[in-house]
């Protein structure tokens, strides 16, 4: 429990002054908007391409293991879309962000800290398997559902040409491609060039946060709190559930394995969908809302998760 309190109490302290500063005008709105660029074009492609180059592919492949957490990401991202779309009647581009704050897992800020000191070294090879393709999987499916919505309206083969100028030209995806073909063919990271991106790359969480926290003081304190409670919701309960449900219902996932792949489903909103949001002025305040109020309630929702470890 100790490890979920000092992972999440640092997260809404960077949100916390980031709004501070915006609200109080210390930092102008300009300024919030040229961070979260930086984080957008910046900061969160150069850790997306070190974490893929840097990934291993095992000798063999758990694709149960794999299976039941993806799947069970789709599912939960088909839900939070159609929650969207039922209940709040959003667009598809909306749809697509929300579906994504519902099943896009904060993996590294949060991810690593809480799952490594609750199941130990144990859930080392695990937890970076899976954390090795997350980018991969969700980045290109939010991406692609928020960029048909933003096109509706054109013929189907002008709407899947821009979506796919979208996807070529996306810093996020030409990251993750990049690093995917390092990893492959490449040699290791020099030494200095890796540090140089490491830097960088460690300024993704702490600057993204900043950037949801100004972008936060342009809406009133419950804005976008209805939406963020639902896909709070199913980020928070039904994400996990499913993913335990698909591990050991139909996968027949090892157990030691099964609570790595459901802790990290229990992880609150990924602050990058928030940026993927905001770069695409898709509700990003909804989003940043849903960061938010789901990183707050995961203090109690992990804490029960965490109770049901055998």
């Amino acid at each position: 429990m100790e490890s979920v309190l000092d992972s999440i109490l640092p997260t809404f302290t960077i949100v916390l002054i980031g709004w501070l500063m915006a609200k109080l005008r210390l930092f102008r709105q300009i300024g919030v908007d040229g961070v979260a660029q930086y984080v957008f074009g910046v900061a969160v492609p150069l850790l997306l391409f070190r974490l893929t180059a840097r990934a291993t592919i095992p000798a063999e492949i758990p694709w149960g293991f794999l299976l039941s957490y993806y799947l069970g990401a789709v599912l939960t991202f088909v839900i939070g879309m159609l929650a969207a779309g039922g209940i709040f009647h959003n667009g598809l581009s909306q749809q697509g962000a929300f579906g994504g704050a519902a099943s896009y897992s904060n993996t590294v800020l949060l991810g690593i800290p809480v799952v490594l000191g609750v199941l130990g070294d144990a859930a080392t090879v695990p937890l970076f398997i899976l954390i090795g393709v997350h980018g991969m999987v969700m980045v290109p499916l939010v991406v692609t559902v928020i960029s048909i919505g933003r096109r509706q309206g054109g013929t189907a083969g002008k709407v899947a040409r821009e979506t796919l100028g979208e996807l070529i030209h996306n810093p996020f995806i030409v990251a993750l491609v990049a690093g995917a073909l390092y990893g492959l063919y490449a040699p290791s990271l020099p030494g200095p060039i890796d540090d140089v991106i490491a830097t960088l790359a460690g300024t993704a969480g702490p600057c993204a946060l900043f950037a949801l926290g100004g972008v936060l003081a342009q809406y009133p304190v419950t804005g976008g709190l209805r939406e963020a409670a639902v896909v709070s919701l199913v980020k928070l309960v039904l994400h996990p559930a499913i993913v335990w449900a698909l591990a050991t219902q139909v996968f027949s996932v090892d157990p030691s394995w099964v609570w790595v792949a459901v802790l990290l489903a229990a992880m609150p909103s990924g602050i990058n969908v928030f940026v993927l949001a905001h770069r695409y002025e898709v509700a990003s305040g909804g989003i940043g809302m849903s960061v938010v109020l789901s990183t707050a309630l995961a203090l109690a929702t992990l804490a029960g998760v965490i109770q049901l470890i055998p």
